[in-house]
């Protein structure tokens, strides 16, 4: 049986981006949070199957849910989710600190 979790600032993102479209559409926030569990249980039985971002990590993998980017590393047994980023923003200055190699990835 394959498994997904999610790091603490993945957690705080989908909340944030949950309250943000809860604002003007209560159903879509719950739609959209729905996709998310469907995507992530289905990554985390085929980790492999998502696009590569190993121009920030040679590990790094993740999906594209609306106009969000949802970031996870294999893991043993399934993925851990570490961001949940929209794809508009610099990924390059988000993901500095792994750039850098100053944070655990896992």
């Amino acid at each position: 049986m394959s498994y997904y979790s999610f790091s603490d600032l993945a957690i705080e993102e989908i909340e944030e981006i949950c309250e943000f479209l809860a604002q003007t559409h209560p159903r879509l926030a719950s739609q959209w949070f729905d996709e998310v569990r469907e995507k992530c249980k289905l990554a985390s039985s085929f980790p492999s199957m998502s696009k590569s971002y190993a121009w920030l990590d040679p590990d790094l993998r993740g999906f594209v849910i609306d106009d969000y980017i949802i970031f996870y590393y294999p893991a043993e047994n399934g993925i851990k989710i570490i961001r949940v980023i929209h794809g508009s923003r610099d990924l390059k200055v988000l993901f500095q600190d792994i750039l850098d190699n100053s944070i655990d990835k896992r």
